[in-house]
Formats: C-alpha cells, sequence, structure tokens
C-alpha cells in the first residue's frame, strides 16, 4: 500500500507542485490549503503516514499545527517547509516536534529524498525489535526496545521516532564519539551532508527528558570540536 501524505501550503503552486511530485513517484497525497484546513483533516483517525508543513500560513501557521498534531501523536514524521533560511525558525520547528525540514525553493529531488529517508525510517521503527534486545538500562535510564517504551526515574516518556532512534543509537554504542555528519548518515539516513544543526536540536530535546540537570548533563555529553557520546557510569 502506498504511503498517505498530507501536503499543507497557502500557495496553490507549491500545494499543486509537491503533490504533483509524490503522486507521480507513487504516493497518495491529500491537500490542505490552510492551517485551519489541515487540523480539521487531523482531528480523527486515519492519520496520513507522514505531514509536509508549511511554517508562514495566514490563519493558523505551521508552528501551531505541528504543536497540535504532537499532542495528538508523536509517531507521525513532520518535514517542515519555510521560505525563510534563518536559523531560529528551523530550531523552532524542530523544537515543537518536528523532524526534518527543507528550505524554499527547493530541488525536487531533495525533496523526495528527505521524504522517502523519513518513510523508510518510520517503517523500520514499526517492525520492531527482536526478544534479544529487549532492553536497555543506564542508571535510572530504561529502554524497552521490543514494547517501545522509555522510562527515566521511574516515569514513562513518550518519544517522537527520531528521538527514540537517536536515544537507542547512543545507549547501543556508549563511550563512543559519534561527529554530526555521521549521526546524520546513521539516524537521519542522509547520503549527503545536511544542516548539523538538526542534530544538535534534537540531542537538546532529548536531554530535557532524561537528564536530571540538562545545563550538567550526565549521560549525553558534548565532546567539544567532536560530537556527542553516552555515558554510562557504571562502565567508568
Amino acid at each position: 500500500m502506498a504511503s498517505d501524505i498530507l501536503i499543507v501550503d497557502d500557495d496553490p503552486a507549491v500545494l499543486d507542485g509537491v503533490a504533483t511530485l509524490l503522486d507521480q513517484t507513487g504516493y497518495t497525497t491529500q491537500r490542505a490549503a490552510s492551517g485551519a484546513a489541515a487540523l480539521d483533516r487531523l482531528i480523527t483517525p486515519p492519520y496520513p503516514d507522514l505531514v509536509i508543513l508549511d511554517v508562514m500560513m495566514p490563519d493558523i501557521d505551521g508552528y501551531q499545527v505541528c504543536r497540535h498534531l504532537r499532542q495528538i501523536t508523536p509517531y507521525i514524521p513532520i518535514l517542515m517547509l519555510t521560505a525563510r533560511d534563518e536559523l531560529n525558525d528551523k530550531i523552532v520547528g524542530l523544537e515543537l516536534g518536528a523532524d526534518e525540514y527543507v528550505t524554499k525553493p527547493f530541488d525536487p529531488r531533495e525533496l523526495l529524498a528527505r521524504v522517502r529517508a523519513m518513510l523508510r525510517f518510520a517503517e523500520q521503527r514499526a517492525v520492531g525489535q527482536p526478544p534479544s534486545e529487549q532492553v536497555l538500562i543506564c542508571g535510572p535510564i530504561e529502554l524497552w526496545k521490543s514494547e517501545h517504551r522509555l522510562v527515566v526515574r521511574g516515569q514513562t516518556i513518550d518519544l517522537p521516532p527520531r528521538e527514540w532512534t537517536l536515544l537507542e543509537f547512543f545507549m547501543d554504542h556508549p563511550n563512543q564519539i559519534f561527529g554530526r555528519e555521521t549521526l546524520l548518515r546513521r539516524i537521519w539516513g542522509y547520503a549527503v551532508p545536511g544542516d548539523t544543526h538538526t542534530v544538535d536540536v534534537h540531542v537538546q530535546r532529548l536531554r530535557t527528558k532524561i537528564e536530571a540537570n540538562v545545563a550538567k548533563p550526565q549521560y549525553l555529553q558534548t565532546v567539544r570540536g567532536f560530537g556527542y557520546r553516552w555515558i554510562n557510569p557504571a562502565d567508568e
């Protein structure tokens, strides 16, 4: 069955162009010409497999739609479109729960590559993990793979797919240093270099959920000039 993609943009040319591109590639698409129309579509299931969401819309902007969608479910991938190449605009979207962004004007091949990578990632997450890899434990952090459940200091935490896979990757590779470009390739599936700020924002979001003191992270640590590593205190 073809993946179902909801495209949200108030610009008819962009809306039609993206929908046509995806339809010709074999996906099924739905269109929403405003943030309000998108919220109407997202009131009840079935939900789309992926949402392509414009940021700047006159009624309800993409940030508000993104926030609402993440309140409904953490698992639908969100790709945000922005006409502004401002770092702060991108960071806001990522902090609200978006998984990726593309800046207008964009190369159709780049958009398709991002869509394919995000859907492939979502499908891999849906497959689950074998019973032999059920749980990773590091201090008060428990990652139950087969149940897709994170417990931190006794509290169950919901994670969006990308944060889940990033945390799982780090916990699977304790004490190893990974550069941002390496993480983009391993976690985001980028075949070409991307914006490494995507990694930084996701790491920061993870820290707010697992660290007792975000300003002084105990587990997910920055190695200045190199990248990030996961520290298991029991290994020290």
